[in-house]
């Protein structure tokens, strides 16, 4: 008996530890941990991209407010300095403005690698919105054939969000830089004329 014990150790021995050696470096809960924090960090970002340019708009709005009111507090030789440099901010503030709403639009998944890829964008709500719930099931009984096809959406679905946000950042960038040059355009535009409000 003990023999036939060491003849199945045996044949077990080096296929069955590379194989258990396989599965050892396969951690199925520290790849739903990667998935989750991924995710949480996405729509992290998504949520400040959506905070800053909230931001953006409320200083726009604000100043420029407040370059208007000026226009009635300021002497008659400063009013023609304060006109153009008004007309400058509010431009900038305008254009700045404009980048900050593009960045706040629902993100959509859209570009020709998305078209030349095989994602259908089913994990995201404005793609599946549009299908039928019998297509919409059926497109989860495809995903959900084995644990590989779900990986995978999920890590296709996570690189165009990702694209996204990216794009969503470029256009906040934009919104800011334009918002900074219509400030410093305007403000060394008032003291190289010499303007001086409330003295």
């Amino acid at each position: 008996m003990n023999e036939d014990k060491l003849k199945t150790k045996k044949k077990k021995g080096p296929d069955f530890d590379k194989e258990r050696a396989k599965l050892d470096k396969f951690d199925a809960r520290g790849i739903q941990t990667l998935f989750r924090t991924l995710s949480r960090n996405h729509y992290s970002l998504l949520q400040m991209v959506d905070n800053k340019a909230s931001i953006i708009l409320t200083i726009n709005s604000i100043i420029s407010s407040l370059l208007m009111g000026a226009m009635f507090v300021a002497t008659e030789s400063d009013r023609a300095v304060l006109e153009v440099s008004s007309k400058i901010m509010i431009l900038f503030s305008m254009v700045s403005m404009i980048f900050a709403l593009i960045s706040m639009l629902p993100h959509k998944y859209f570009g020709s690698m998305y078209k030349g890829s095989d994602y259908n964008g089913s994990l995201y709500a404005a793609n599946f919105s549009k299908h039928s719930l019998e297509e919409f099931q059926s497109e989860f009984d495809r995903i959900m054939i084995n644990g590989k096809s779900v990986y995978d959406e999920m890590i296709k679905d996570l690189y165009f969000l990702g694209r996204t946000i990216n794009g969503k950042q470029k256009m906040l960038l934009l919104s800011f830089l334009f918002f900074l040059l219509g400030l410093i355009a305007a403000t060394s535009y008032n003291v190289s004329n010499g303007l001086r409000l409330f003295n």
